[in-house]
């Protein structure tokens, strides 16, 4: 059929010609669209399963990354419930203690009460000879000798005075510029330093500043690469001598324009107890000395870390502690780890070494620590005769009572008192800020302080973390060799064939450093804003070494 002039359809035939090829034409056009509609329909189909089948690939493998990571955070909700203060029988005595004391309960009278709480100071305090004594013994001067034969206890004016003074805070910008500070040395360029070529003096007075000092991240290692054998030597002097040790370098370095009064820092050389600053880092050098170079990790590289770490936290505190404490604990901090011989408290007791026969198997290494300290400061070096007595001015009471808190401290440092130490720092402050505690809590923290400074490796970022857990296991591991050639078991940690890195690590955060740390940032609100997240971030880290 077709179309004719009055555009009815009839079966005549047609006599135009154009309307057969228009009708090929329109048949062919749309034969080529429709193919290439089914063409790309059927590419879009395909592609669509393709995508489909990658979102499901997707979906899958992300599911079961989930399922894996929830496994991991149940495992590791499991292994810490098994680390709760509740779970000691220590804690558990505590607790019960406290829910006898709570107000619905029936005891209601206040001599049970206080009967109650002197069972508990027994408890966190352990065996605290001042709570055998008989209440008026202290109170009268004249009984000092009883005291003293009887309880061991001595009693002078100058404690009695001290025990009703107040906290004596420093401001770090409170320096004093009243007398000299040449002749006690505090002003004083150390010739290591001196004897350093421009750059390098340039680049330890950027890295010595007080402020860059403070932050938690500061990397030890940035020191020793300049000068390793004074790593020690020069961050002790820039922390414990500021702001005279700044000023001494900027001094050095021809940068007349700075100003003392502007520059940050402890000002210890401004105390009563007229420190000899020359003598006081001739001391350290000679401390430095006597630190093993050839260990890993307890060596003076360590101590020096242990210092500015101390430092650090000592700064997140707000510097609410007496300064007098503040100096003593630095210096602690500085001997804490002298003539570690490379080899534990337990390779000691257990091999009948010199130290422990010395020491009888008690606290051997760090009885041997305080020991080394302070005969180095009182008798000095034989060979060279030198006086490094650095408290030469004090009295003797003053004298005895700095050197029982460094001595004090240095013990506190025994890894096997860890758990112990940190059930009673927490019971002791639970709910109390840092400014409510007497002084004797506030330097029992300053001495937790220096524990936990001592154990920070795990709560350091990159790439000091993996240096330090690098170092202390090859030092474990060369006394686990030395175990093995001696016929002994081979300590925790110490057989280079068994050990596992990340697992190693992920116990010491979870059950040591992490619970630890928590109980510091209640009483230092900072601490938990700065290092408990760098502790999960770490503990993660080692999460996701476990098997490779």
């Amino acid at each position: 059929l077709c179309t004719c002039k009055n555009s009815f359809a009839c079966d005549c035939p047609c006599d135009d010609d154009d309307n057969d090829d228009s009708a090929i034409i329109v048949g062919s056009v749309a034969c080529a669209v429709a193919l290439v509609l089914g063409v790309l329909f059927l590419l879009y189909r395909r592609k669509t399963k393709n995508i489909i089948k990658m979102h499901q690939s997707t979906i899958e493998r992300n599911a079961d990354l989930l399922q894996r990571r929830e496994e991991q955070l149940k495992r590791k909700e499991a292994e810490l419930e098994v680390f709760q203060l509740g779970t000691s029988k220590f804690g558990d005595a505590v607790n019960f203690i406290d829910s006898l004391l709570k107000p619905e309960s029936p005891l209601a009278g206040p001599r049970e009460v206080e009967n109650l709480l002197l069972v508990k100071r027994c408890l966190i305090k352990g065996n605290d000879k001042s709570i055998h004594i008989p209440g008026n013994l202290n109170k009268n001067p004249g009984n000092r000798y009883i005291m003293k034969e009887f309880a061991g206890i001595s009693i002078s004016s100058d404690t009695l005075a001290s025990a009703t003074a107040s906290v004596s805070t420093r401001n770090f910008k409170a320096i004093s510029l009243g007398r000299s500070r040449h002749e006690d040395g505090a002003l004083n360029c150390l010739p290591e330093f001196a004897r350093l070529d421009l750059s390098q003096q340039t680049s330890l007075f950027e890295l010595l500043s007080f402020s860059k000092l403070r932050e938690w991240d500061f990397n030890v290692f940035d020191i020793s690469a300049i000068d390793e054998e004074n790593t020690l030597l020069f961050v002790a002097w820039a922390i414990i001598g500021s702001p005279y040790s700044q000023f001494a370098m900027a001094k050095q370095l021809g940068q007349s324009n700075l100003q003392l009064s502007h520059l940050e820092g402890y000002s210890f050389a401004d105390l009563d107890i007229k420190i000899e600053f020359g003598t006081l880092f001739s001391y350290l050098c000679a401390i430095q000395k006597d630190y093993k170079p050839s260990n890993p990790y307890h060596n003076a590289i360590h101590a020096a870390d242990d210092v500015q770490t101390l430092h650090s936290l000592i700064h997140m505190s707000g510097n609410l502690f007496d300064a007098e404490e503040i100096f003593s604990i630095l210096v602690a901090s500085a001997v804490h780890d002298v003539k570690h011989p490379g080899m534990n408290n337990a390779f000691q007791t257990n091999t009948f070494s010199t130290l422990a026969l010395i020491h009888n198997d008690a606290a051997v290494l760090e009885s041997e620590h305080s020991y080394h300290a302070y005969k180095l400061m009182i008798q000095g070096l034989s060979d060279e005769g030198d006086n490094l007595n650095f408290l030469c001015h004090v009295t003797t009471p003053k004298f005895a009572e700095i050197r029982k808190r460094i001595i004090e401290a240095v013990m506190h440092t025994d890894m096997s008192k860890h758990f112990s130490t940190v059930a009673s720092i927490n019971n002791q402050t639970v709910g109390k800020t840092l400014d409510e505690m007497d002084l004797k809590l506030r330097w029992g923290i300053l001495m937790y302080m220096l524990h936990l400074a001592d154990i920070s490796n795990p709560a350091k970022g990159s790439p000091m973390f993996q240096l330090w857990t690098d170092r202390c296991l090859d030092e474990f591991f060369a006394q686990g060799d030395n175990e093995r050639k001696l016929g002994l078991p081979i300590s925790p940690n110490c057989d280079r064939n068994e050990t596992k890195k990340p697992e190693s690590q992920i116990g010491f955060i979870n059950f040591v450093v992490k619970p630890a740390y928590e109980v510091l940032a209640g009483i230092i609100p900072m601490v938990g804003e700065n290092i408990l997240p760098i502790i999960e971030n770490n503990l993660m880290y080692w999460e996701d070494q476990k098997g490779r």
